[in-house]
């Protein structure tokens, strides 16, 4: 099959657009569609290398491995705290460390709940940034005041009992903090700020100078680690047999969700490239090959 036809079928399969793979392989529209057409009269080789390229790695792609979702300790403890945010129109907060799973968990519950304003906060993220998130999400355009965008909002969410989860908030400026905590008082919804433990510094302020925002704060959470039991929950989604295993994996992994699933998957590759079992060896190679 040559190299026009297996990208016009691969195209067809995955519902790619032509934007998408002319991205992908730093073309531009026009010039892979004349190519596709066979009428491009350019580098015609520099192409076909670049096309090769995208097919070998989107056949590579098929072959990743994924962790199908666990209903661990952590995500139940996530799922508390964002109903009751949800349900009772609270300010809440969650803490953890990196990798523990916090992202994972809201990005689950906003998809299962589709009336929740999901934000992910960004370094850097300045108050108009966020709140022309919000707006957007909101079905307006994201443009305009901080206030105009801050009265569009209040309008929109009044009494309408949705949620607003902040991922990674401890990105936000004081500023922008205090005008989510006028969206509470404003429009009576609930708010959920998720992130790494300065939050709730970010929220007190260093000499608790912030007292009427944190005072609004109604429910707060410090999530911990991965138990043994969640642990061997993940592992066996995975490696439903291999049991033996199981101590090894949650005692390198340090209670870390993140760690954890990037030890199974490393492990699973070395055992297809080695075409072995997954046993304490391969472990220990995919302990050697990652960060912790």
């Amino acid at each position: 099959m040559n190299l026009n036809v297996e990208l016009k079928k691969l195209i067809k399969a995955k519902g790619y657009t032509l934007s998408y793979v002319s991205r992908a392989i730093n073309m531009s529209n026009a010039t892979l569609h004349l190519w596709l057409a066979g009428t491009y009269t350019g580098n015609v080789k520099k192409i076909d290398e670049a096309v090769k390229n995208f097919l070998e790695i989107e056949k590579l792609r098929e072959k990743k491995i994924s962790i199908e979702f666990v209903n661990t300790t952590i995500v139940e403890d996530v799922y508390d705290i964002a109903r009751i945010c949800h349900v009772d129109g609270e300010i809440g907060v969650c803490c953890g460390d990196p990798g523990v799973g916090k992202t994972y968990a809201v990005k689950k519950y906003a998809i299962e709940n589709t009336d929740v304003i999901l934000i992910e906060a960004d370094l850097g993220y300045t108050t108009k940034v966020l709140f022309s998130e919000i707006h957007k999400k909101l079905g307006f355009d994201g443009l305009g005041t901080i206030h105009n965008m801050f009265s569009d909002i209040i309008t929109k969410l009044k009494s309408s009992g949705r949620l607003i989860i902040v991922d990674e908030a401890e990105h936000l400026p004081y500023k922008a903090l205090e005008l989510l905590r006028r969206i509470y008082d404003k429009a009576n919804v609930g708010i959920l700020l998720v992130g790494m433990p300065r939050l709730i510094m970010n929220l007190r302020g260093e000499k608790r100078q912030y007292a009427q925002l944190f005072s609004r704060v109604g429910i707060a959470t410090r999530l911990t680690g991965l138990t043994e039991t969640d642990a061997k929950c993940i592992i066996q989604s995975v490696l439903p047999s291999n049991k033996v295993l199981h101590k090894l994996l949650f005692e390198n992994s340090a209670g870390n969700t993140r760690v954890l699933t990037k030890l199974l998957v490393r492990a699973i590759k070395l055992a297809q490239i080695n075409n072995t079992e997954i046993d304490k060896e391969i472990i220990q190679a995919s302990i050697n090959q990652i960060i912790i």
